[in-house]
Formats: C-alpha cells, structure tokens, sequence
C-alpha cells in the first residue's frame, strides 16, 4: 500500500497506535493535533506531524495543504480527534458542551471538508466514533454519547454522498481502550477494572487492537464495506 493518510489526533495513544500500524502497512500516515497532544518524555513518534485545530477551519486548511504537499496522493482522512468532558446532570457546562460538539462533531467535518477533494476513487474516510454512542451505561457521558452517536449517522450520511466519487465512509467504535486516564474519564467510567467487568471478554481493549481495524477500512481489503459502524468494545454493547 502506499499513499498519504491524514490522522486528526494523531498524538494521542490511539492516533499514535493507528499511524504506526499505518506505516508498517507502507503508507504515510501524517499525525495533525495540537501542539501540545504529544504527551511530554514519548520518544517513538517518528511520523510527518502537522499542527491542527480541528475547531478552527483556517487551521485545519493551513494543515492539509501542509500535510499533502503538491504530487503527493492523499488516500484516507483517520478523523481520531475527539474530547470527553463529563456531563451530569446538574453540573451543566456550557464550555464543555461547546468543546464536545465543535471537536467531536463539527471538527470531523471541517475536516472532510478540506480534504475530500484531495481523495480519489478508492479513497477511504474512516471516523472515530465510541462505544458511548451506542449505550448508556457511563453516567455523566450523555452529551459526549450524543456526539459519538452523531458520528454514526454523520458516517452513514456521508458515505451516500460520497458513493458516487468511490470513496468510502465507516466509523469505528472503541471501547475502553488502555491509556492515562483523565479525570473525565474515570469519573464516567469508574476506572480501568469497572470498565473492564462490562466487556464480554472482561478487559479493556489495547490501543493497536483499534489500529488494526482502521488500517482494515483503509485498506483496499475493505473495497466492499461503507456506511459501516465497527465496535471494538469486547462486546460491551452487544451483553
């Protein structure tokens, strides 16, 4: 395989998982988040990175065109980007409930947005999405659950529009997937073990068990499969 594939939140654990997998697949896998998403003291990330704020279009534009120089095929958009801010009821935010949306929901389109004319038949859009969006067992994940449910039938929606342009449209869905959590987090979720008894196979997933299934949809081994959501929780949803 070869070709450009841009990956929003590529300095995260799991950007950082599914660019490497990426890589070792031979494409070029080109990481664009914030300046500062590369937690401080990691040493292995050896990938293109640009800088990209998914809630500012002009940023977002400036990074593609720097992430896909001139002759350089652009192959697959990864829109990993994604923010979790707990939302109980009573503890409304509206700062939170602006940040959930602009990065969750309306980041990924600006995304696509700027580099879908880049994609050429047989390209491959694939979206972040979460389990969250497809129960309701996280209390205080209502608002964060309504973005990543909006990511499913952003996914389906797009993927009918951009069927006659050959280009392909599915959304993964992690579940718990091991990485530092943040105080969000673990107050949704109630840490590591309590996310773990939830799942079927009673663990959390790894972060290249995600990356597996991304660089799947990527790949042409896909050709066939769009308008897709794919959970990777364990089968969490599924019990």
């Amino acid at each position: 395989m070869s070709g450009t594939v841009i990956v929003t939140g590529g300095g995260g654990v799991i950007g950082r998982a599914i660019c490497a997998r990426l890589a070792e697949s031979g494409y070029r896998p080109v990481a664009a988040d914030l300046e500062s998403s590369v937690p401080e003291g990691v040493d292995e990330f050896a990938h293109p990175f640009v800088v990209m704020d998914v809630t500012s279009t002009a940023s977002v534009q400036a990074a593609v065109t720097a992430a896909v120089p001139a002759g350089e095929d652009l192959v697959g958009i990864v829109n990993c980007a994604g923010v979790l801010r707990d939302s109980f009821v009573g503890e409304l935010d509206e700062a939170k409930l602006d940040l959930m949306f602009q990065v969750n929901i309306a980041g990924m389109a600006r995304v696509v947005e700027a580099a879908v004319d880049r994609l050429g038949e047989g390209g491959s859009i694939v979206n972040i999405g979460s389990l969250t969006g497809h129960f309701g067992r996280f209390t205080g994940a209502s608002v964060y659950g309504a973005t990543k449910a909006g990511i499913a039938a952003y996914t389906r929606y797009l993927a009918a529009e951009l069927a006659p342009r050959g280009i392909r449209v599915n959304n993964v869905a992690p579940g718990v997937i091991r990485a530092p959590m943040s105080p969000s987090m673990a107050r949704v979720s109630g840490g590591e073990e309590a996310s773990a008894a939830h799942a079927m196979l009673r663990r959390i997933g790894e972060p290249h068990e995600v990356a597996e299934v991304v660089e799947f949809f990527v790949s042409p081994r896909s050709s066939f499969v769009t308008a897709q959501t794919l959970l990777v929780d364990g089968g969490v949803v599924a019990w």
